[in-house]
């Protein structure tokens, strides 16, 4: 398996607790550029700025939940942005919520708690997907 080092990673859920907690599930697996969002409308600010190479998103979240970020960010002005893998991280594993998110084109869907083991498998399914890791 390549490695993931360097990757970009926008994490974005409304607990704290959760992104400290994906945080460290993260460093458990390599080093990575990581920023934090607490909702999908501040989220879609950052993607803008950060350019992540991967989002890790909750769905139930304030102001504009996961789904919601999703819908907006694959409907983003700029291409590249568009195009950017999401990964959902969720307590939410009901088969409404399952089929919406497919409808958005995302990249994964994992039921929380998640694992190190598990997470870097699904990254690397991402990239693999795409036959290519981001540059670092």
């Amino acid at each position: 398996m390549r490695n993931l080092e360097g990757l970009r990673i926008l994490v974005v859920d409304d607990e704290p607790f959760m992104r400290r907690t994906i945080r460290a599930v993260l460093r458990a697996i390599d080093h990575f550029d990581v920023e934090e969002a607490p909702d999908g409308d501040l989220a879609l600010d950052l993607v803008a700025v950060f350019r992540p190479d991967v989002v890790l998103c909750d769905i139930a979240m304030p102001r504009m939940g996961g789904l919601q970020f999703v819908a907006r960010l694959r409907e983003h002005p700029v291409e590249e942005l568009r195009l950017i893998p999401v990964m959902i991280l969720t307590g939410q594993a009901d088969e409404t919520t399952v089929r919406g998110a497919a409808r958005l084109r995302i990249d994964g869907f994992v039921v929380k708690p998640v694992s190190p083991k598990l997470l870097r498998a699904h990254l690397h399914n991402i990239f693999a997907r795409r036959k290519v890791l981001p540059p670092a």
